[in-house]
């Protein structure tokens, strides 16, 4: 099994690797056909925006490791941070693969060094992508009830209110365990690719599983979950600032979020194309040009899907021989 996950994880990386030059060409291409610039010169434009975005993108990611480390840790697991770490960031390689689905190489990793049992470490990670969608959520209604006389939607609390009782519909329902018949279904799908290395229905087994539905650790988890978030927000008005356009924080945040969210799931790889023309179309909608949209979304899409891919490869590149030296 070691020598097949090896050759699957070096053929997505040789993918990624050809991927990213295409893509930035792509960026380039695009971003000539404004009369603003092409995308270097924008770039050095906004050098130290970019350079201080880079920096709170990088805050946010550690915001986001402890937030996995509490998840992992309410299941009664405690791996060594300094490796696990770096596992972590590795999963990252794979953050251009279609819904992101490649990040589950990290449920081998944690096996392979650590022993945590495969179901333990899918769910951690479900779990984590079912906060981002929260997160993502909360944005987008914070979004529509500051902007609710100018859309026109009196709907806007009913919707945010019907989503609090779905989620606290679904906390009580996991509280009680009701959270196996959930499982005995989706064990009927057929995901060729995951039975191969476990089945759904071993999810039953979870131990500590209602550890991490308690409200003080929920609260952590969706603090850092909006912070990061929030943070990735902050880089893209900062760039949208330094060229004058007069944009909201919330505003920045609902089109960066709500945009790779769309993107994702197009299950296209990395959301590309879908993403980049999400944003650019909403940033039409808040007054920007097509001209300048087009390279300020190149530069936050290589700032943020881009720049933790590197450091993923990086790390990955690191940490690959003690994974797999006994393959």
């Amino acid at each position: 099994m070691n020598n097949l996950i090896n050759k699957k994880i070096n053929s997505s990386l040789r993918s990624l690797i050809f991927l990213f030059p295409l893509t930035l060409l792509i960026y380039l291409f695009f971003s000539d056909f404004g009369n603003f610039g092409n995308l270097f010169f924008l770039t050095k434009k906004l050098f130290y925006e970019i350079s201080f975005g880079l920096f709170l993108i990088s805050i946010g990611y550690l915001m986001r490791y402890f937030r996995w480390r509490i998840i992992i840790n309410s299941f009664g697991f405690n791996p060594l941070a300094k490796t696990e770490s770096k596992l972590w960031l590795a999963s990252y390689a794979f953050t251009a693969t279609p819904g992101k689905i490649g990040e589950l190489v990290r449920c081998f990793f944690l096996k392979k060094v650590f022993n945590v049992p495969l179901n333990y470490s899918f769910i951690a990670i479900i779990f984590e992508r079912l906060f981002d969608l929260i997160t993502v959520i909360i944005y987008f209604f914070c979004f529509l009830l500051n902007n609710e006389k100018t859309l026109i939607l009196p709907l806007g609390k009913l919707l945010i209110l019907g989503i609090i009782i779905f989620f606290i519909l679904l906390i009580f329902l996991l509280k009680f365990n009701k959270y196996r018949k959930f499982i005995d279904y989706i064990d009927k799908i057929k995901f060729n690719f995951l039975n191969k290395f476990f089945k759904f229905r071993d999810l039953r087994k979870l131990n500590n599983f209602n550890s991490i539905l308690k409200i003080n650790i929920l609260l952590k988890i969706i603090f850092l979950s909006i912070i990061s978030w929030g943070l990735e927000g902050v880089s893209f008005l900062l760039l949208l600032h330094k060229l004058s356009f007069d944009i909201s924080f919330l505003e920045s945040t609902f089109i960066h979020t709500t945009a790779g969210l769309i993107g994702a799931l197009t299950m296209l790889p990395g959301g590309l194309g879908s993403t980049e023309a999400i944003t650019v179309y909403i940033l039409k909608i808040q007054s920007i040009p097509i001209d300048y949209g087009i390279p300020i979304t190149s530069i936050i899409r290589l700032m943020t899907l881009w720049y933790i891919s590197l450091l993923g490869i990086v790390s990955l590149f690191f940490i690959q021989k003690e994974v797999f030296k006994d393959a």
